[in-house]
């Protein structure tokens, strides 16, 4: 533009022939005063001049960037400098924005224009550019964005970026280019991105596509052939074509797998005097002859890091040297435990968290200010930070301090777009019916870390709705301290002629003891009362009526006149929980448990002691298929005003002795002339379960495959015999099963098609059972 001035300014200077002025004026200044201009004339008044004068004037002119146009005339002895001044913008505006706002777009524009400051074109294309970039990243590739002017007296202007978001583009197909080994199904369950589909109707974002995500698939295909014995694999190029309609784009990936190699030998090696080999040596666990697995070679290395750091050897490293050998495809790793100079954290600067305040981030540190510099302690800063859930990506990297011993390290965050999850669906249960419910988490409240959860439901015998408050780290403690409150109504009037009302509070903590063992505490105060309906006079009553009732509940008068009433529970409870799994969600190898010890009678009329012991086991058996063995016990001493709801029954929740139904295993009342009886529920119980569980779609949608065999009793009762069917034999089932984690209606599905094998005669069968729990 400047050169299309410059020549525009010679052409009308031709008339310019003389070599000296007698008197250089300005014309079209208006809040430009002409002094702040005279460093700009190297021509001056009364001494001759030539063309590089002209030039360098012109230049140092629009250097200034006051001016859009300037032009030199010749009036007899007078050179006249005719300039057009650049109009001052008073405000900036946007019309049609909706997915970005104007506080996302003012962020953009950052006081580049505005208020008091001169329009520049450059300016305004690059702001359009970052406009752009800013609504990709939003998934709206083809927003049309048209800067307009709106000229006011005295120069001024107004400048309105008039948006055409147009709709979000998705991912029409996903292509890949160079696979040889894994289909392209395979790989697109490692994809963030996916392509649009009818059935992705409730994730809609999963589809629309956004360039950072297509990064991250990058680098997640690379783990996923790093860690499957291919250490040379890379995308050599990552394409995005936009369709002819402009709302969708072809994705394709084009990569080189490179030969798959196996281990040959696996080593390890002290540096450092102070530290001997042969004591971590243990923490090895790869193998000779194992397919060269890049996240096991690393994950050793960590850990070898993390015991030596638990020995205070600060200053040590341990570093991975990979020897390939690219004839017979095999690798030699050597570990080799070194010593870093040492070097102190002087201080540690946090960037990009625009809402999670520093403290929420700080105390997921664990490395700090005035501690040696560990790289260990550095990366499990990392892993702490990603596990909160808060972030997309953290990054940590290292300034030089003040001193050649000292390091800065910045800690750089990208917060997630959103921590706040709505939910919405369906929920079905054999033991509640069909209903629907609305829930809303948010998992960064205002920034401090506290999660806040609320949900409301509504099926056809159980309504209410519950809240839950959590920080993890209560008054900047090192444990965490939630509130849960709630109120619900069960409706059993055309099953047992029942009512029951319940409302409870419940404060708990809960705390990390180490790794993988965490600790809850809980004080649970629940108020209760159930009714009996009258079907007769359509009411509910808090007794029976003795003149009005059926043999069916005459003969059980000694159970229903227990359970109906107001009852107080005050429970106290311990949860000790431990988790070696390698996945807390879809878990394929290794195992948890969980015990629960809980006292009810520091306050109400219900006094009980139950313990219980959880755990499951994961086992790979092929690429695809996990065993599975689970396993349970559980005791409960009655003390005083205990109810069926407080004991245990087994069966109908999808879980535990599938092909029985809700409360079908366990002490049951007499039968009454029509077969019926009651279940009471029992005292002590166990259970163990075999199963095989396979996918059965994409990893993605998350529906699964299950074959079971189960085994289980429930027994034991403080009721007479004269009252109470009870046996402690053992039952056994077996099926199938269908579980979807993933569904659409927002809470986890499953179908399960069970027979019992072993059964005793006043247990209740049912061969399907469908559930689906919040």
């Amino acid at each position: 533009m400047k050169k299309i001035l410059s020549v525009i300014s010679l052409l009308s200077f031709a008339s310019v022939s003389a070599d000296v002025v007698d008197k250089i004026e300005f014309e079209g200044l208006d809040r430009v005063e002409p002094e702040a201009l005279q460093d700009c004339l190297t021509i001056k008044a009364g001494k001759n001049y030539d063309q590089s004068d002209i030039d360098a004037t012109l230049k140092a002119l629009f250097a200034k960037d006051f001016f859009s146009y300037i032009k030199f005339l010749k009036r007899g002895n007078t050179l006249v400098i005719k300039c057009v001044e650049k109009p001052m913008v008073d405000k900036v505006a946007f019309e049609g924005n909706d997915a970005a706002s104007d506080d996302v777009l003012k962020n953009i524009v950052n006081g580049r224009i505005g208020e008091g400051r001169l329009f520049s074109l450059s300016v305004v294309k690059d702001i359009l550019s970052d406009f752009q970039l800013a609504y990709k990243a939003l998934g709206y590739c083809s927003a049309i964005i048209t800067p307009k002017m709106i000229k006011h007296p005295g120069n001024r202007i107004d400048i309105v970026f008039e948006i055409s978001e147009g709709s979000k583009t998705t991912v029409k197909k996903i292509l890949f280019v160079g696979n040889k080994t894994f289909s392209d199904d395979e790989l697109k369950d490692l994809l963030s991105t996916k392509e649009a589909r009818i059935w992705r109707f409730w994730d809609y974002e999963s589809h629309v596509f956004r360039e950072d995500k297509v990064d991250v698939d990058v680098e997640n295909i690379t783990s996923f052939y790093k860690d499957n014995g291919f250490p040379f694999f890379m995308v050599t190029s990552t394409t995005a074509e936009m369709d002819f309609d402009r709302t969708s784009h072809y994705c394709t990936f084009t990569m080189e797998e490179g030969d798959r190699y196996t281990i040959k030998g696996v080593s390890l090696d002290s540096k450092v005097d102070k530290i001997k080999a042969e004591d971590f040596k243990q923490y090895i666990t790869l193998l000779s002859g194992s397919i060269y697995n890049e996240s096991q070679i690393n994950g050793n290395r960590d850990r070898i890091r993390a015991e030596i750091a638990l020995k205070d050897h600060p200053f040590t490293d341990v570093v991975v040297d990979t020897n390939y050998d690219k004839v017979n495809k095999t690798a030699n790793i050597k570990y080799l435990i070194v010593e870093r100079p040492k070097v102190f954290v002087e201080r540690i600067e946090i960037v990009g968290n625009l809402r999670t305040l520093d403290k929420v981030i700080r105390r997921e540190f664990s490395i700090h200010e005035g501690d040696a510099y560990n790289v260990y302690k550095v990366q499990r800063t990392v892993e702490r930070l990603k596990g909160t859930d808060y972030f997309d990506d953290v990054q940590i990297s290292d300034a030089p301090g003040s001193a050649e011993d000292k390091k800065v390290l910045i800690v750089n965050v990208k917060e997630k777009e959103s921590t706040t999850q709505v939910r919405f669906g369906l929920n079905v249960s054999d033991a509640d019916g069909f209903g629907a419910f609305v829930g809303f988490v948010e998992n960064n409240l205002f920034g401090t870390g506290r999660t806040f959860a609320a949900d409301i439901f509504w099926m056809q015998r159980y309504y209410g709705c519950k809240l839950n408050i959590f920080d993890p780290h209560f008054m900047d403690q090192n444990f965490g301290a939630g509130l849960s409150v709630g109120a619900h109504q069960y409706n059993r009037k055309n099953i047992d002629s029942s009512v029951t009302k319940t409302a409870y509070i419940s404060p708990y903590i809960r705390y990390r003891i180490r790794e993988n063992l965490w600790h809850k505490i809980a004080y649970t105060v629940s108020f209760n009362n159930r009714r009996w309906w009258d079907r007769e006079d359509n009411k509910l009553r808090d007794n029976i009526p003795s003149e009005r009732v059926s043999d069916y509940i005459e003969n059980n008068r000694w159970y229903w006149e227990e359970e109906f009433g107001k009852y107080t529970s005050s429970e106290i409870s311990s949860v000790l929980s431990y988790d070696q799994t390698d996945n807390p969600y879809e878990p394929r190898r290794g195992y948890d448990l969980a015990l629960t010890n809980a006292f009810a009678g520091v306050g109400g009329n219900v006094r009980y002691l139950k313990n219980e012991l959880e755990g499951n086991y994961y086992y790979p058996l092929t690429k695809k298929v996990t065993f599975v063995t689970a396993a349970a016990i559980g005791h409960i001493h009655e003390m005083k005003g205990t109810r069926t709801a407080h004991r245990f029954a087994l069966g109908g929740d999808g879980a535990s002795m599938r092909g029985f139904d809700y409360y079908g295993v366990g002490p049951h009342g007499l039968p009454d002339k029509y077969g019926e009886s009651i279940s009471v529920g029992g005292n002590k119980y166990w259970t163990l379960s075999f199963m095989l569980k396979a996918p059965l779609s994409t990893r993605e949608m998350g529906i699964n495959g299950v074959v079971f065999l189960d085994f289980g009793s429930a027994w034991g009762t403080k009721y007479s015999k004269e009252h109470v069917q009870d046996s402690a034999g053992i039952r056994s089932s077996a099926g199938f099963a269908i579980e979807w984690a993933r569904s659409p209606l927002g809470v986890p599905l499953s179908f399960v098609f069970g027979f019992s094998l072993k059964k005793k005669k006043f247990d209740e069968k049912q061969t399907f059972t469908l559930t689906g729990f919040m």
